[in-house]
């Protein structure tokens, strides 16, 4: 469509003209876009148009080419629109900006139009001139001014507008006008022929043009890149999170420690002065891509290993870690030692706690880092001759009492016994020299390398293993699947993946064996282009490899202990480490103190995601903070926070478990999600609409989530969140709001998968006479005076401008306070009004504090003056603080929340219509006084029930059951009395469960012994949450205790843990598993080893002991009929032996207990016996087995069974074979087993 402006000074106009229709020169005017000031001052030549200006432009100004403000270019809108005649910025007012044509190249009002609130009627460009001062403005989408005033302080110095200076010299001088903006990768692929072109204005001409990018793509791979990447913090990052020293270990794990990190006289000679291993790491480069180098130390630095501090440092964070000791490289030359600097050190400060042992590294030295014997630098020879000397020099350090031993035999680790002539006969006298010169009898251990596996061909006792020696034998290269990077790359890449798959395939030698696990293996530093690398590997496959192995030490041990190994400690120029480093952190560490403990391991059935959308400290990142916390304290959960963005409350997080910074745009974010899933994260917590926008990410990975909704129409209608929350809602599997008319307001009050759940109170807000006191006498108040408080970020959304009207409304009958930090923006636009109340001296700002709670105590009424606010938790702590609340009307869930408390007497609230603040000064007065005439201690009283009503244990409860449905929920109960010696073990055992538990709860019958000290302090040692039952009196009966066990237990199923017992960390997950397949499980059960009073093992299982009555029944894994299990298993004798290898369903074992109750007041041996009968004496029940020794039994000589008159144990044997009998109408065969059975038990007790 062509348009016609014509000249408003025109006869034709003026005659056409009525008394109602404004002309050019008004519309103009009114418009906001002509700057006069701009307009002289950039035309020196009309300095005395005055106020003629706008009539001069309108007439000739653009036909000249002049600018009416600097984001309207006449000529350039001409050019871009060849239908406009005439004036060309009326046109724009008129008619451009609605159809959506820019003013100017680097103005667009429709982006700006959403992204912005502009006043109705005002046009965007008017609305940009007006505030662009602010620099919290965009014009386009791709200039960011803050970012180019922050990047180039000059500019900002000069006082100059970013824009301008960019579009005028900033482009010519390659800045940068936004953050993804890069002009020099821009001009290089782009603007070869046309160098002196402004880059951001082609790039906005051609930025939908296939192949444009405004920087390097992402999966562009370069060298720089790539370095860039790997010397930052990772996806993958951790801190240390050391282990708490009751934790029991699993095995004994070795790390290999390289100790070439001082400066010897010989590698000055060799390879230059002050060579040390770092020196090797400086070249490391990428090779290829995602080519992990280079490597850099964190914590440690590029240490020196001369200081006793910096080895005695090592040493407390392997301990930490789980790694009991080092193999320390120990260089022998025919009597010269190398390297020897750290050994002699560590024994010479015996103080230093870190056991070790000696790996005789037994190769030549060369120029190639190999061993091999090509240029050599020192040979490696064996003279007999050196014999003496030598064992005497491997003895010195053997007599140090922390040189690690099996038994009384020190461990003598030897690399390369292929290398040694006639090894047989030199190991034999070594043996013998050992014994007659200092009375030791070492084992010998080969190192498993360059082909030689067998120590029986070398008449050695065991092997250790080296990888990546053996463990890449049968996997392939990969070399042709990655990206080259350098063309003289010559080495060899292997998939970390395979190897670790290839080593846990290992079937178990004919000989001892110390299995070994690699973090990751590169040689590359040393070799340069010529190396081996195992490539891929993650935190997670490390400890997949790791726990693996534990798991096989733990079933073949070495010489009768769990041992394993890790390659290395600190091979740095090899990436073999476990010393933390930049992109990693610690997160190798943490995963070594899993896999040795199998604690948190990764292995876990239930992990879960907790997915904000920033870490800004306000009420739903805190709610999601809190969550997490509980997750992890109260039921072991394996947790994760996803955030879309960052935020001062980063290192809060951290504190709980690793944090992703994962925004939703990104091509990794799809990527990283499905690893996530592969990991185990198949739960997902979604918090706020916020976050919404990685919804389809986390259903495409199928990632179950639930989906929290915190905001409100308002809000999410003003950043544009309406279309992704839809979308969330639809694949969520649950969708959760805090209440029915917050439901409704969303429109999700018929959405089918909504639950109504009104959160918790995560801050534990009390109320408190003496901070009352203090902050009422901080703020000059007497005791008649009266303290309306308002709590929150003080912005429109919060009402803060209404608590401001609020104030004035009172006039003096009252103080008010707000508590929180204030919106910049509409601090400056209420300044002045601020400020004259402040200065009145009745409204106080203290700010954002950290004693809510306080402020609380010192207030007399709430008000929430919030325009909308789905649910705040400040309400909460208020009520919980027992000051009374009014509340806007409309406003959100919290009317809905008063509304349910109007019965209560303890309490008073009013809801006042919304914005109506005259009413709410009203009630806010007469609540004030009401809560002024009552006593301090009744108000305490109320602050306590209420407070018990929002506990946030059970809210996260809830939660949990919404976003891990499939997982039943687990109570443990600990049944204790005087076993403070096994408290701690066992705690820690239940602690490191894989399988999250509902409580745990400790059942103390009265101990004398500083059994709840333990409980307190072990539970504290490991973050979690313990409820301990004090008995006032023993009850003096096992079962009286179960009985309580499951009245106080919450849970599906329950766990009787007694407290002298241990257990495998994966007892619950195997067991829930196996009942959870089954349908009318009400029992399952395990294999059971068993040790003494001291922990010495008695048997490996109970598994022989129970062939006498079952056969081979228990041998593997099994379901059966409650009546078929207590036939062949539970008829002759009881073979369930002990009470903490079971779970139970807690109805049907109350039920249980109940009917056998008045058999169990006489029964002292056989009441287990007695109640799993009843248990499974019906014919729509199952038992399950798990054949693995999982539990632990610690059994006793002074126990029940032991100390029972022997008599008496014979009479409630019998007493159970005539009850199983008339339950079970017994054949004569089976009643003749009975028999055997009561007389071989006569014979062994010699009756």
């Amino acid at each position: 469509m062509l348009h016609t402006l014509p000249d408003s000074s025109s006869p034709a106009v003026s005659a056409a003209s009525d008394a109602f229709a404004p002309s050019a020169l008004q519309i103009l005017g009114y418009s906001g876009v002509f700057d006069a000031t701009y307009y002289l001052k950039n035309n020196p030549d009309l300095q005395n148009l005055g106020t003629a200006a706008l009539r001069h432009y309108h007439q000739h100004g653009w036909k000249e080419g002049r600018k009416p403000n600097p984001f309207f270019d006449p000529h350039w809108y001409i050019a871009q629109n060849r239908d406009v005649l005439g004036d060309p910025l009326l046109h724009y007012v008129t008619n451009g900006e609605k159809e959506g044509r820019r003013p100017i190249g680097w103005f667009d009002p429709g982006w700006y139009t959403q992204t912005y609130p502009i006043p109705q009627g005002m046009l965007a460009l008017a609305h940009y001139l007006l505030n662009r001062h602010t620099q919290k403005l965009k014009p386009i989408a791709e200039f960011d001014p803050a970012f180019y005033l922050k990047t180039y302080p000059d500019v900002a110095a000069a006082g100059l507008d970013p824009l301008e200076h960019y579009m005028i010299q900033g482009f010519r001088e390659a800045r940068q006008p936004f953050e993804g903006f890069d002009p020099v990768y821009y001009r290089k692929n782009y603007l070869r022929h046309a160098p002196d072109s402004n880059p951001l204005l082609h790039y906005l001409e051609n930025k939908n043009r296939s192949g444009i990018h405004s920087s390097c793509p992402p999966n562009e791979v370069t060298v720089f890149r790539e370095v860039r990447r790997r010397s930052a913090p990772g996806p993958s990052f951790e801190d240390f999170n050391p282990l708490p020293q009751s934790a029991i270990r699993r095995a004994r794990v070795l790390a290999y420690y390289l100790p070439q990190y001082h400066a010897t006289s010989e590698n000055d000679e060799w390879w230059g002065k002050g060579f040390t291993e770092w020196t090797n790491t400086s070249r490391a480069l990428p090779r290829f891509a995602d080519h992990y180098q280079p490597r850099i130390p964190r914590d440690l630095g590029h240490y020196t290993l001369n200081s006793p501090d910096l080895l005695d440092r090592q040493a407390q964070m392997a301990k930490a870690a789980g790694i009991e000791g080092f193999v320390f490289y120990f260089y022998w030359f025919n009597r010269k030692r190398l390297l020897d600097g750290p050994l002699e050190m560590l024994l010479a400060n015996p103080q230093i706690d870190l056991p070790f042992c000696l790996m005789w590294a037994n190769e030549n030295w060369s120029r190639r880092w190999d061993g091999s014997e090509d240029d050599i630098l020192i040979a490696q020879h064996y003279r007999d001759e050196d014999d003496n000397a030598l064992v005497d020099c491997f003895a010195r350090h053997m007599c140090d009492p922390r040189y690690i031993r099996i038994g009384d035999r020190p461990l003598l680790m030897v690399y390369r016994p292929g290398t040694i002539p006639n090894a047989r006969q030199a190991f034999a006298r070594w043996r013998e020299l050992f014994r007659e010169r200092h009375g030791l009898n070492p084992i010998f251990i080969m190192g498993q390398a360059f082909g030689d596996e067998d120590p029986h061909s070398f008449g050695v006792e065991g092997a250790i293993e080296f990888p990546p020696h053996k463990v890449v034998s049968d996997c392939r290269l990969i070399n042709e699947n990655v990206q080259i990077l350098d063309e003289d790359f010559r080495g060899q890449i292997y998939d970390y993946t395979d190897i670790v798959e290839n080593a846990l395939r290992q079937p178990s030698p004919s000989f001892p064996l110390i299995r070994t696990a690699a973090p990751s293996w590169d040689n590359d530093a040393r070799r340069q282009g010529n190396g081996l690398v195992m490539h891929g590997s993650t935190p997670e496959l490390y400890e997949k490899w790791l726990n693996g192995l534990v798991n096989s030490a733990q079933k073949n041990r070495f010489f009768g202990e769990s041992i394993v190994c890790i390659n290395a400690w600190n091979e740095w120029a090899e990436g073999a480490y476990l010393e933390p480093d930049v992109h990693f952190g610690s997160a190798y560490l943490n995963a070594t103190a899993r896999a040795c403990t199998g604690f948190k391991s990764s292995s876990n059935k239930v992990r879960l995601l907790l997915i904000g959308h920033d870490a800004f400290p306000a009420g739903a990142q805190k709610l999601l903070l809190e969550t997490g916390r509980t997750f992890r304290r109260s039921f072991g959960v394996d947790i994760r926070f996803i955030l879309l963005e960052g935020g001062a409350m980063m290192e809060d997080y951290r504190a709980i478990a690793p944090v992703e910074i994962l925004p939703p745009t990104t091509g990794h974010a799809m990527a990283r999600l499905n690893t996530l899933r592969a990991e185990g994260f198949e739960y997902a917590l979604l918090n706020s609409a916020a976050s919404s926008t990685i919804a389809p990410l986390l259903h495409d990975n199928a990632i179950t989530y639930t989906f929290l909704i915190h905001e409100l129409p308002h809000l999410l209608q003003s950043r544009d969140l309406r279309k992704s929350m839809g979308g969330a809602c639809e694949t969520a599997q649950s969708v959760v709001v805090p209440t029915r008319s917050c439901a409704a307001r969303l429109g999700l009050e018929k959405h089918p998968r909504t639950t109504i759940l009104p959160q918790g109170l995560y801050d534990q807000t009390t109320f408190s006479r003496p901070a009352r006191e203090a902050l009422r006498s901080q703020l000059g108040l007497t005791g008649q005076d009266l303290l309306v408080i308002g709590v929150g970020y003080a912005d429109m959304r919060k009402g803060f401008d209404l608590f401001l009207q609020l104030w004035r409304k009172l006039a003096g009958r009252a103080h008010c306070v707000w508590v929180g930090a204030i919106d910049p923006v509409l601090q400056d636009g209420l300044r002045t009004e601020i400020d004259h109340a402040r200065t009145s001296g009745t409204f106080h700002m203290p700010g954002r504090v950290c004693n809510v709670s306080d402020w609380l105590s010192a207030s007399d009424v709430f008000t929430l003056t919030s325009r909308e606010d789905p649910y705040p938790s400040v309400v909460l702590e208020a009520l919980a603080s027992g000051l009374p609340c009014t509340s806007f009307a409309d406003n959100g869930g919290i009317p809905e929340l008063l509304k349910s408390l109007q019965d209560d007497p303890t309490t008073c609230n009013t809801i006042v219509p919304f914005a109506d603040v005259r009413a709410m000064s009203l009630a806010a007065l007469e609540l004030a006084q009401w809560s002024k005439g009552r006593t301090q201690t009744s108000r305490q009283d109320a602050a306590r029930k209420l407070g018990k009503s929002f506990l946030f244990r059970p809210y996260a409860e809830q939660l949990l059951r919404l976003a891990a449905p499939k997982v039943p929920s687990v109570s443990v109960v600990v049944p204790s009395y005087n076993y403070a010696r096994y408290l701690e073990a066992r705690l820690v055992s239940i602690f490191t469960q894989t399988f999250p538990v509902l409580e745990i709860i400790v059942l103390d019958d009265a101990s004398t012994d500083k059994s709840v000290e333990i409980a307190v302090d072990t539970a504290a040692e490991w973050g979690r949450d313990v409820r301990i039952i004090k008995g006032r009196r023993p009850s003096g009966s096992v079962f009286a205790q179960w009985q309580k066990a499951l009245k106080q237990a919450q849970g599906e199923w329950v766990w009787i843990a007694e407290a002298d017992d241990l257990c495998d960390p994966h007892f619950l997950e195997k067991l829930v598993h196996a009942a959870h397949q089954c349908p009318n499980t009400v029992m399952a059960f395990c294999d059971s080893r068993s040790i003494d009073e001291n922990g010495a093992p008695l048997s490996a299982s109970y598994q022989p002991y129970c062939m006498e009555a079952a056969g081979n029944l228990l041998e593997h894994d099994g379901q059966f009929s409650g009546q078929d299990f207590l036939q062949t298993c539970l008829a002759e004798r009881n073979l369930v032996l002990n009470v903490s290898s079971a779970i139970f369903q807690k109805t049907a074992m109350q039920a249980a207990l109940k009917k056998c109750k008045k058999d169990l007041a006489v029964l002292n041996v056989a009441g287990d016996w007695r109640v799993y009968l009843e248990l499974l004496d019906n014919k729509d029940v199952s038992v399950v087995y798990v054949s693995d020794a999982m539990n632990i039994h610690r059994r006793h000589q002074s126990s029940s069974t032991h100390t029972l008159n022997q008599n008496t144990h014979l009479e409630e044997i019998k007493f159970m074979h005539e009850l199983v009998s008339r339950r079970l109408h017994f054949s004569d065969e089976q009643a003749e087993r009975q028999k055997l059975y009561h007389q071989k038990i006569r014979q062994q007790f010699g009756l």
